[in-house]
């Protein structure tokens, strides 16, 4: 008896093992735009003025920012210090932090403004957005293909965010009319 058990456990535990190693693997860190701005609604105000202000985008904006948005203990962008110092003095804002949403949603729209214009790079293009923060406006003309391969892993992952969070943003209004009256007041 004991050698017909131990082959039929054995052959047991092989196949719940297989199954295991089968079955999907969950995103390590999925974030529906529309809850998390629901959540957070400091940054909802900053990012729709930054689009009037200067033309961004709302899913680009967001996707450039540092995420989550909850965490108030962090930088929200992560700018060269140049383009930071560049940006407080053409907007005239000495006191603006990165560690605010609403500055760090400003500086998102006064440089994606700066590289549309020097650079030509359309609002659709946030991979290339995201490399001229990264790098500078310079910086991105001088980038060769494969230079930095990290660099461009993060830059096709920032814009297949703002492509989800384009689609997402577009029911955000709709999901938040469903929620009840109080969500239907949100301006945008």
């Amino acid at each position: 008896m004991k050698t017909i058990v131990w082959p039929l456990t054995a052959m047991l535990t092989l196949l719940m093992l297989a199954g295991c190693s089968g079955s999907p693997e969950k995103p390590s860190h999925h974030i529906q735009i529309c809850e998390e701005l629901d959540d957070e609604e400091r940054w909802l105000e900053p990012v729709v003025i930054n689009q009037q202000r200067y033309g961004t985008p709302m899913a680009l904006s967001l996707a450039l920012l540092e995420l989550p948005l909850s965490d108030l203990d962090k930088k929200h962008v992560r700018p060269r210090a140049a383009d930071w110092d560049e940006y407080r003095i053409r907007s005239e804002r000495w006191d603006a932090s990165p560690y605010m949403p609403e500055d760090a949603v400003d500086f998102i729209g006064w440089f994606s403004r700066q590289s549309r214009d020097r650079n030509g790079i359309s609002w659709d293009d946030a991979a290339s957005h995201y490399l001229a923060l990264r790098l500078g406006h310079g910086g991105l003309h001088r980038l060769e293909p494969g230079q930095f391969p990290e660099l461009q892993r993060q830059a096709e992952a920032v814009a297949q965010r703002a492509t989800r969070w384009n689609r997402e943003l577009q029911g955000c209004t709709q999901l938040w009319r469903d929620q009840g009256w109080f969500n239907s007041l949100k301006f945008w």
